[in-house]
């Protein structure tokens, strides 16, 4: 087994030239080999700054050669994630946060593994563990800029909740492992309702319809999982929905979502 490094530059920060200094330091101290990812986000785009720069991200490890990318976020990034997913409105599987290992998935490609093994540690733990080292690391000065959701969670939330709950970091990342339980019970009812409606090539249609709304929904959501596709929103996924419920069997749907779309014919559901 090998070991190097990834750093991506976003080219957000004036400072970003800097970090890839600092990154290409430390990694030949420690004679690791280090890789340099470009990518562009552009600023003047509706989807937000925080998307744009994860997707980039995600995008740009998908071709590292490698069998495993360990990321670093941990308890505290969870419990922001948790808070986050569930002022969105998000169900089981988003409360359920950041998995800690699961396979990395862009443009409906299933890639390699995405490994956080320090979901269990505190920010402070770590601080304390690296300055006990002298280990020298920079702060991304935007981590400071509220105007990011995921900031305004970390410096203006979370501190009042540590004044009134005892350990609100653990607590919110426990709440995730409970519904991480309940998400993946979700996802084995899913897998008995594809299987009795699993037609060559797709899914049978008039099977589909057989289930209530909520089985519906569920299924539908582990079904696009299976493409490589993200989670659509409750509006995205309800009109899916109604498409399916409110015209004829044998009628053509076409419903586009990540890059695919997901069509009906002849009484058969696919994505492409």
């Amino acid at each position: 087994m090998s070991l190097s490094a990834v750093h991506v530059h976003h080219g957000l920060s004036p400072n970003a030239d800097a970090w890839v200094r600092h990154c290409r330091a430390v990694c030949r101290k420690y004679r690791v080999p280090f890789q340099l990812k470009r990518v562009s986000v552009d600023r003047a785009s509706r989807t937000s700054l925080e998307e744009q720069a994860r997707k980039a991200r995600y995008a740009a490890l998908s071709t590292v050669r490698a069998d495993v990318i360990a990321l670093a976020h941990h308890a505290d990034d969870q419990a922001e994630t948790v808070l986050l997913q569930l002022l969105r409105g998000a169900g089981a599987k988003g409360l359920a946060g950041m998995p800690a290992s699961k396979p990395l998935r862009t443009a409906g490609h299933v890639g390699l593994l995405v490994w956080r093994p320090l979901l269990g540690c505190t920010r402070i733990e770590l601080a304390r563990h690296a300055a006990g080292r002298q280990l020298k690391w920079i702060e991304d000065e935007s981590n400071l800029d509220v105007r990011f959701k995921r900031n305004f969670v970390r410096t203006e939330v979370m501190p009042v909740l540590a004044r009134g709950f005892p350990a609100p970091v653990e607590t919110l990342a426990r709440a995730a492992r409970h519904l991480a339980e309940a998400a993946d019970l979700a996802d084995a009812l899913a897998d008995i309702d594809l299987a009795r409606t699993k037609h060559p090539g797709g899914l049978d249609v008039r099977e589909l319809k057989l289930l209530d709304d909520a089985r519906l929904k569920n299924a539908l959501r582990r079904w696009l999982d299976q493409h490589g596709m993200r989670q659509p929103s409750e509006a995205r996924l309800l009109a899916l929905l109604r498409a399916l419920r409110q015209s004829s069997n044998d009628s053509r749907l076409a419903w586009a979502h990540e890059g695919q779309t997901v069509r009906r014919a002849k009484g058969v559901l696919t994505c492409d």
